[in-house]
């Protein structure tokens, strides 16, 4: 499996073009890693997790492009995560050199509802809706998919996280959600994932402890990750990258690998790729 970082930042990326905190004056500077887009994922060239409002600047970024992809799953109803223009603009009716396949686009209701609500037109552009809900599975060749629970904002009820199965390889994106509820546990006992994409959000800030409703904290990820070997979700051959980072609560890039990687935790940029 390929798992290419379109993005991962937090709702107004790094850096932020209203703030000068030290977070976003140093990527100013430095660029590099320290520039953040809004998180999305590639999975091989068909398979999109998240599409937010910077995913057409991402794929021109990172030499990418979505004509190959069949699916799409949203994670939740955050523009940071779902720009219903990104759909709209798929197929304008001019002439390509490949016919788009149809694009089967999973999420939770709540992101349903914000497509009927816009002026797209599934027929058009070549869509296919499948709900889906906290817990529940879909297969889409080669992949199994299950949405787990996030534990994310509570009007937001529908949150979820994927974990991701294409027979070979296992990864959990585990993006937007602080810790997760007890009722999760029981879906990621014995997996054992290749590779866990987990968020950090409220990174170095020490009031945020892991108990916490919105977002992880480093405290916050070092308890899901404990969690996880404990119920053999994730092995010592496990790699973990965290991502979503804000540059309110997040050093840069340089400094919040130190702070991670005692924890065997890689710091995610943008246009990283993983093979697994």
């Amino acid at each position: 499996m390929k798992l290419t970082f379109l993005g991962t930042a937090g709702p107004d990326q790094i850096p932020s073009p209203f703030c000068d905190c030290r977070t976003c004056t140093y990527a100013r500077e430095h660029r590099g890693y320290d520039l953040r887009k809004r998180c999305m994922y590639l999975i091989n060239d068909d398979l999109l997790v998240d599409m937010g409002a910077d995913l057409f600047a991402a794929c021109s970024m990172h030499g990418v492009n979505l004509i190959n992809t069949k699916y799409a799953l949203v994670t939740h109803s955050h523009h940071d995560h779902f720009d219903v223009k990104n759909i709209g603009l798929r197929k304008l009716g001019y002439p390509t050199y490949q016919e788009l396949p149809v694009l089967t686009f999973v999420a939770p209701p709540s992101v349903m509802a914000l497509l009927s609500d816009s002026d797209v037109r599934d027929a058009e552009i070549g869509l296919k809706r499948k709900p889906i809900l906290p817990f529940e599975r879909i297969d889409l060749y080669p992949y199994s998919i299950k949405a787990l629970k996030a534990t994310h904002i509570p009007s937001i009820g529908d949150a979820v996280t994927y974990l991701i199965d294409d027979g070979k390889s296992k990864v959990l994106i585990a993006s937007d959600t602080a810790v997760y509820k007890e009722e999760v546990w029981p879906h990621l006992q014995d997996i054992e994932l290749d590779q866990l994409i987990i968020e950090c959000a409220v990174g170095t800030n020490t009031e945020f402890k892991a108990g916490q409703t919105r977002h992880l904290s480093v405290d916050g990820v070092e308890t899901m990750i404990t969690k996880m070997r404990k119920i053999n979700a994730i092995t010592e051959q496990t790699a973990i990258h965290a991502t979503h980072f804000t540059h309110k609560h997040c050093p840069p890039h340089h400094e919040m690998n130190e702070v991670l990687r005692p924890m065997n935790v890689e710091c995610a940029y943008d246009g990283l790729v993983l093979q697994f």
